[in-house]
């Protein structure tokens, strides 16, 4: 009975033990099978972020592309316009020297004409007589001390007329073309090497020789002189490129742009002291040019090129 006992008792622990086995291997596999399954899902999950990043990816190297061609673009852009400003400048000034030109044309023709017509009046016999005449009348007219008669005030304004007519160049101030003279004066800076201050008017070439009846020399000297007034003798002579004065004068220890102001104002006033001279009507209008657009269109030392 002992051994029974005792068989009994081992057969149930046993028992126990396998039963505990099994349920710790049933708790194993639910374990393993959440393991799996936290696993798939983590897979899934970093399946899913590697795919996020992937797309991301896509797009930054797509926005990456797109910022290249903006800048591309930009770049493009920023070029164009460079070349058509530059154009434009070099368009106006080479407008402003071909209107010049017709109007210089006009002046020379009308002031030559003047000058015959006045040499032929001065070798005529009664030409003395008749601007004598003419300057009486005029004393008279302008006298406002002496009351003259209606009748006889018409009949000196009559023959004042007549007179006019026929001794006009004499007694007249000269003739000047109808148009007037317009014209832009660019300046800037030039920024490489020494900073130098730049103007540029489009004026045609003097003629050969030039003289009083060049409108062209003219206003070429006159400006020239302004310039030597205001600034000083020191400045350098401007230089022609294609029917173009060019001023250039080294800033020195003077702001750059404000050397390049003040020789723009001494261009400006002698261009017009001149025109105004020549009893010529003058507009000029000042525009004030970009470092770069300048040193594009007016290259240091006057390369040549065209306009």
């Amino acid at each position: 009975m002992g051994l029974l006992k005792d068989f009994l008792r081992i057969d149930a622990d046993r028992r126990a033990a396998h039963q505990a086995l099994r349920r710790e291997a049933h708790a194993r596999r639910l374990q393993i099978e959440e393991l799996g399954a936290e696993g798939k899902r983590k897979r899934d999950e970093i399946g899913m972020l590697e795919e996020a990043l992937r797309r991301l990816a896509e797009d930054v190297a797509r926005t990456e592309e797109q910022l290249l061609d903006l800048e591309s673009r930009r770049d493009e852009h920023d070029r164009e316009a460079h070349e058509r400003k530059v154009e434009a400048v070099r368009s106006s000034l080479g407008h402003d020297r071909a209107d010049g030109h017709r109007i210089a044309e006009d002046f020379r023709r009308l002031r030559s004409e003047f000058e015959t017509e006045r040499a032929r009046l001065l070798a005529q016999a009664d030409t003395g007589r008749m601007m004598d005449n003419f300057f009486q009348i005029e004393a008279f007219l302008k006298d406002t001390g002496t009351p003259i008669p209606d009748a006889a005030r018409k009949a000196l304004q009559k023959e004042r007329q007549d007179l006019m007519a026929r001794i006009g160049p004499l007694v007249a101030p000269p003739p000047v073309p109808d148009e007037v003279f317009k014209a832009t004066l660019v300046y800037s800076v030039l920024e490489d090497g020494e900073p130098s201050a730049i103007v540029a008017v489009g004026l045609p070439d003097e003629a050969e020789p030039s003289g009083a009846h060049d409108l062209a020399a003219l206003l070429f000297y006159g400006s020239y002189a302004s310039v030597v007034e205001k600034i000083g003798p020191g400045v350098p002579k401007p230089r022609r490129e294609e029917g173009v004065v060019v001023y250039e004068q080294a800033a020195g220890s003077r702001a750059a742009d404000e050397a390049a102001l003040d020789l723009f104002l001494a261009v400006e006033d002698g261009l017009k002291k001149a025109a105004s001279a020549a009893g010529v009507p003058c507009e000029l209008n000042g525009v004030f040019l970009e470092p770069e657009i300048a040193s594009a269109v007016f290259p240091r030392g006057g390369d040549s090129r065209r306009f």
